[in-house]
């Protein structure tokens, strides 16, 4: 019984001990999730630059459909 409880408070730990996003050294507490400050400016500097992105496609429907201001320009 007590290797089981020795078992799951290891895996407790494991899940804990996340890697950085950025290089995959383990976290510190101080820049957590990143392994350091640097990391931490290295992921800032990459949403600053925009460049995370999430991919989108744009529908036919969307480009045929005539947007607000274009109405009020017609008439």
């Amino acid at each position: 019984m007590s290797d089981k409880i020795a078992d799951l408070a290891a895996l407790r730990a494991q899940k804990r001990r996340r890697k950085c996003p950025i290089c995959g050294k383990p976290a510190s507490e101080q820049s957590r999730p990143f392994c350091s400050e640097a990391c931490r400016r290295i992921d800032l500097d990459r949403w600053r630059t925009e460049a995370y992105r999430i991919p989108a496609e744009e529908s036919d429907e969307e480009e045929s459909q005539p947007k607000p201001d274009d109405e009020e320009k017609d008439g």
